[in-house]
């Protein structure tokens, strides 16, 4: 072997090497969150919170009333995205905001009214780097800060479920964030657990209706147009 080609080799695995010890330094290389799920939802509220925030021991029977966001580490609004690194590979991305408020209303068995307000210069991934990139492009949460989702049609719940059962169902409303506005449906599940009512949603959503731009970065190769929006709720009834 030539001392030249010898000098590329060690040049192109020294090169290799750096954008390796980069991404890591970055974060790329962590262990990204488990999707959204009730499972997730439940074990960070904990078996000592199942009786509420106020250690109330209600059983529902329906979900008449006014329902607000309670706090916590089950509660946050994200998104879950694919990256390509260049000459490292291929990433999921995730970030998420705990900064959220919002109201259910619901009369009986049916969920007549929904708004949740999400902070989204809140939301953190596993790297700095992106997160601060994200205030200035894509998201542009410097500019945009608040997403927003309202309800726009009513969503009939069959029966309150057991405690630890399940129910599915779809959610249709309005979801704006970057300042644009677009109806859309949102899969859901949802849960009892003590007397919180915990939903878990999730959504493909295309960055160009919302006139996202992917962001760009020097490691970055691309991103996806395409990603997963996806949120976890606490309510407990006002």
């Amino acid at each position: 072997m030539s001392n030249r080609l010898k000098i590329r080799l060690s040049a192109a695995v020294l090169g290799l090497t750096i954008l390796g010890g980069l991404a890591w330094y970055l974060g790329f290389f962590a262990e990204e969150p488990e999707a959204a799920s009730v499972a997730e939802a439940t074990a960070a509220l904990g078996e000592d919170d199942v009786g509420g925030g106020s250690g109330s021991s209600e059983v529902l029977t329906d979900l008449s009333g006014t329902w607000t966001v309670e706090p916590g580490d089950a509660t946050y609004v994200g998104y879950r995205v694919n990256e390509v690194l260049s000459s490292v590979g291929d990433f999921t991305a995730v970030g998420r905001t705990s900064i959220v408020e919002g109201t259910l209303e619901a009369e009986g068995l049916t969920i007549t009214a929904v708004s949740i307000e999400s902070d989204l210069t809140g939301l953190t991934s596993n790297s700095k780097g992106r997160d601060g990139q994200l205030r200035k492009q894509a998201l542009e949460t410097n500019t945009f800060p608040q997403g927003l989702f309202v309800l726009t049609s009513p969503i009939a719940v069959d029966a309150i479920p057991a405690e630890g059962d399940v129910f599915a169902t779809t959610a249709t409303g309005d979801l704006t964030i970057h300042g644009e506005t677009q109806s859309v449906q949102i899969e859901i599940e949802g849960t009892v657990q003590g007397s919180r009512l915990v939903i878990i949603g999730s959504m493909k959503i295309v960055m160009s209706d919302f006139g996202i731009e992917p962001p760009s970065a020097p490691l970055v190769a691309s991103i996806e147009d395409e990603g997963i929006m996806e949120l976890s709720l606490v309510f407990v009834r006002a």
